[in-house]
């Protein structure tokens, strides 16, 4: 729940609280959030009363009778709300499984081993008390305080829900590194997943008959935490990311090409992902070839990049995807591993884009340098956008 003084613009919000309305005030509102462990313990309690007092402007009395008389009262409210929580928690919310996995499953498949997503380590305790109980092997506690907007489970069965892949963007992007961040977006409203959203997913990945969520719902899903610095930063990743990635060389492509120069990439324009078009009556990529859809495309300049694996296309296969007068560049396994290769590719797209690319300074080689340290080049076998190779990541 959150409570509101408009007069004053303040604001509790208790991020745990299991019927939480979240916090929908403006950024004017200052926003005193907390757990609910830090309200069943006294001391905790009284500096946040404190905190409160001072942004409401109010004074708390300091007489020892009165400590006295409040601090009972804190002991059997505090009492009712343990007895609460733990009726909850029995009945509705002991674990998240996969609380770092966000691909639903049948409700039978996969409850003997759960993660565990608290506020706080007193909370987790007792959620793995109540999983261990019940038989369940607890693989993973995860913590987050901050905001859980409407829309961050999903009832698996009675006693166990699960993180929606909205709620894990939200906490990863504010967890993890920008660049992992937006790799890791880009996955979840991608057509593929691997073990950075599939926690079972092994060496392999999966290709996905329709992606987990998209740009679009996880924004109207952050709106539920507007206001909070959480918010501000998942926007932030958010802003960066394309839909419908077909494969983890595409979400690589796009990183090394679309992130900001700050980050690392040759900051082009944001391209579409895995996207096929028609024109004219003519389909683009055309049908004639293997490639079902273009890696990367910026459909409005008719420019596109392709990865096409060990070797470069046919005459042929080449014509296919140029279909529609695309201008097409082509990215080899041996481009992705040399730096003056790659470099001459962006340089051509670049050029077919009309988008200008400075010359090299050492703060720009060096954000290039940290990003393939951080992301490396994707080593799974058939990563092309044909029908035999995405076959052999169906899942």
């Amino acid at each position: 729940m959150a409570l509101y003084w408009p007069d004053e613009k303040v604001a509790l919000d208790i991020v745990d609280d299991p019927e939480r309305n979240p916090f929908e005030g403006g950024d004017d509102y200052t926003v005193l959030r907390v757990t609910c462990a830090e309200l069943m313990n006294y001391d905790s309690f009284c500096g946040i009363m404190r905190k409160l007092s001072d942004l409401l402007g109010n004074e708390i009395p300091t007489s020892p009778e009165w400590r006295s008389r409040n601090k009972s009262l804190h002991h059997v409210l505090a009492g009712l709300m343990a007895n609460e929580i733990d009726e909850m928690l029995d009945e509705a919310c002991c674990g998240t499984p996969c609380c770092d996995n966000p691909e639903p499953y049948a409700p039978e498949a996969g409850l003997d081993s759960v993660e565990l997503l608290a506020a706080n380590e007193e909370e987790a305790e007792r959620m793995r008390c109540v999983a261990q109980r019940d038989g369940r092997t607890v693989r993973k506690v995860s913590l987050w305080d901050g905001p859980v907007p409407e829309g961050s489970f999903e009832v698996l069965s009675s006693g166990v829900r699960m993180s929606t892949p909205e709620y894990f963007f939200f906490r990863k992007a504010n967890q993890l590194s920008f660049v992992e961040s937006v790799q890791l977006g880009l996955e979840l409203c991608g057509r593929y997943r691997t073990s950075i959203t599939q926690y079972n997913a092994g060496d392999g990945y999966d290709y996905l008959p329709q992606p987990r969520t998209s740009t679009t719902i996880i924004r109207s899903y952050l709106r539920g935490a507007r206001g909070s610095k959480e918010y501000k930063r998942a926007r932030r990743v958010l802003d960066a990311i394309s839909n419908d990635a077909g494969s983890p060389m595409g979400t690589y492509l796009f990183l090394r090409l679309c992130l900001s120069r700050g980050n690392g990439g040759y900051g082009l324009p944001k391209a579409e992902l895995a996207s096929v078009f028609e024109s004219d009556g003519c389909l683009m990529p055309s049908a004639s070839g293997p490639y079902l859809a273009y890696d990367l495309v910026w459909p409005r300049k008719r420019v596109a990049l392709q990865y096409v694996g060990t070797h470069l296309p046919s005459e042929s296969h080449l014509d296919a995807l140029a279909a529609g007068n695309m201008s097409i560049v082509c990215v080899t396994d041996d481009d992705l591993r040399g730096d003056k290769s790659f470099d001459r590719a962006a340089r051509k797209l670049a050029k077919f884009l009309d988008v200008p690319i400075p010359n090299d300074t050492d703060k720009w080689k060096d954000a290039r340098k940290r990003l393939r340290k951080n992301v490396s080049v994707p080593a799974y076998p058939n990563m092309r956008l044909t029908i035999r190779d995405i076959e052999s990541h169906s899942c």
